[in-house]
């Protein structure tokens, strides 16, 4: 029952960033690709739908906080950049956020 409920989860996350990604909402995406285990997973940006077919990943094993690649990314200067924040990352989106470290207005979390 826990797999079909992280699958289902995993499903919703990866299609919210395809349709953001191809309708425009956004023009890259924060989150974590899978590497050569099953618990390596490193963040990495996506920058298309077939990238994210390819490679993204979002389960257990995601716990690198990806909070920190915004203030890179908001700095670009292009458009918006989508962000999945896990509850335990929110204290880093906002102390970020708080510091004034990157632009909110360039990013949909």
């Amino acid at each position: 029952m826990q797999e079909l409920i992280n699958q289902t989860v995993t499903d919703a996350v990866l299609a919210r960033a395809k349709e953001l990604l191809s309708n425009g909402t956004v023009n890259r995406v924060i989150g974590w690709e899978k590497g050569l285990f099953e618990d390596d997973q490193t963040p990495r940006i996506f920058t298309s739908v077939e990238e994210l077919d390819k490679n993204f990943v979002y389960d257990e094993y995601s716990v690198a906080t990806v909070s920190k690649y915004l203030i890179k990314e908001t700095r670009k200067g292009e458009g918006k950049v989508l962000v999945f924040i896990k509850p335990c990352d929110t204290y880093s989106f906002n102390q970020l956020l708080t510091e004034h470290r990157f632009d909110r207005e360039k990013v949909y979390a």
